[in-house]
């Protein structure tokens, strides 16, 4: 069988040492392939850092991303780094997903994080893409098994410091990873691999990790807690030229569909393949760029954003903070943010140029936002550019890779 023929290791690692399609290059090269500047990060000698533990636990028995009752409550979560390129699609785990982060981390499209409870429910979830460090410093805090193909210097540099072990498909190959067999026969194979849940606990035991472990809650939870019905029922998420995120609220089903240019975003492992999230936050992050002069930078340290549940919407403040900290949520108030119990997801949004974004009520009409972040000192020493919420910005000024 074709599938059996590439059954290697050393077969998914030649293929997909560059990362994803169009994601720029790793290990010593920059996105066209030039060799980086002195100023390339070098590899720390990694030490043990602790992580934070100033989120509680959830409840017995409830899911630490959710606020559901879980199937298997002792388990780590899988956080799994998905392709979200137009030859990507239909993705495979994107609807189930118990949080789902999106973020543009460099070019003019996205990255998604698609994160689990447990390993089992990780069915089939890809195509599986590179790893980037602003992803896992998400998912750190809940003790999450990352999943990726290739990483660039800085996810790199990220794991060796904190000592987080993760499974990349350039090192672990098929002991972690599947080829759906059907895709590989129309498209580039490096958009065919899926993190296969039945090959994680013993891709975890080969490196002496284990998959169970306590799970700090992610949000605090609340049945009452969603915004008053009316000034949220469509948000527009512009990362970039190639993508718009459009999370639009349906009355019946009391969820928010995940859509792009007014379709909808499929799951091919899903029955009804729709893709739809009780909560949407956006977090909003002054952004620069990293010394690649390509990698999008972002301070994670706090910011403004927005929660939108059952229809309605209310701005908010966030903080994190280190890597290893955790995310919280702050109302207007200062106090401690609720979230309603169900799935979720996060759009990271820097506010530069080429990005906009767009809320609308049940109307229609046109909502408030905050002010986009300003700029951060980027670290290649180029101005990163802000655009206005609302109003999409003008397209960078040169070109840059697809990949987010």
């Amino acid at each position: 069988m074709k599938l059996a023929k590439r059954a290697a290791a050393a077969v998914l690692a030649a293929l997909l040492l560059a990362g994803c399609a169009g994601a720029p290059a790793q290990s010593g090269t920059d996105a066209s392939g030039a060799s980086q500047s002195a100023s390339q990060p070098a590899e720390p000698t990694p030490e043990p850092h602790e992580a934070s533990t100033e989120m509680p636990l959830p409840a017995e028995g409830i899911s630490a991303l959710t606020g559901r009752a879980a199937e298997h409550p002792s388990r780590r979560p899988v956080a799994v780094m998905v392709s979200n390129d137009a030859a990507a699609r239909p993705q495979w785990g994107i609807g189930t997903a118990d949080l789902l982060i999106e973020a543009n981390t460099g070019g003019e499209n996205t990255s998604l994080m698609a994160v689990f409870d447990s390993m089992e429910r990780a069915v089939k979830v890809g195509p599986v893409c590179q790893g980037r460090d602003l992803f896992l410093q998400m998912v750190m805090p809940v003790n999450a098994i990352p999943m990726y193909i290739g990483s660039d210097i800085y996810t790199s540099n990220l794991v060796n410091w904190y000592t987080y072990q993760p499974l990349d498909g350039v090192y672990i190959g098929v002991n972690a990873y599947n080829l759906d067999g059907e895709r590989d026969l129309t498209a580039p194979q490096e958009l065919c691999w899926y993190a296969d849940s039945r090959l994680i606990q013993s891709a975890m035991e080969s490196y002496g990790q284990s998959v169970d472990g306590e799970t700090p809650t992610y949000f605090y939870f609340d049945e009452a807690a969603a915004p008053a019905k009316g000034n949220g029922y469509r948000l527009d998420i512009g990362y970039g030229a190639q993508r718009t995120a459009q999370l639009v609220y349906d009355e019946a089903d009391d969820r928010y569909f995940l859509k792009e240019n007014d379709q909808d975003q499929l799951d091919g492992a899903k029955e009804d393949g729709l893709v739809r999230y009780t909560n949407v936050l956006v977090l909003m992050a002054s952004s620069g760029l990293k010394d690649d002069g390509a990698t999008r930078d972002y301070d994670m340290t706090g910011g403004d954003g927005l929660y939108l549940s059952g229809g309605g919407a209310v701005q908010i403040k966030w903080k994190k903070g280190e890597a290893d900290q955790p995310l919280q949520l702050f109302d207007a108030e200062g106090q401690p943010l609720s979230m309603r119990p169900g799935r979720s997801y996060i759009g990271i949004w820097g506010g530069f140029e080429g990005q906009s974004l767009r809320m609308l009520d049940a109307s229609g009409a046109e909502q408030p936002l905050p002010g986009a972040p300003a700029p951060m000192a980027s670290a290649a020493g180029a101005d990163a550019g802000t655009s206005v919420p609302g109003e999409p910005a003008s397209a960078p000024a040169e070109p840059a890779s697809a990949a987010g």
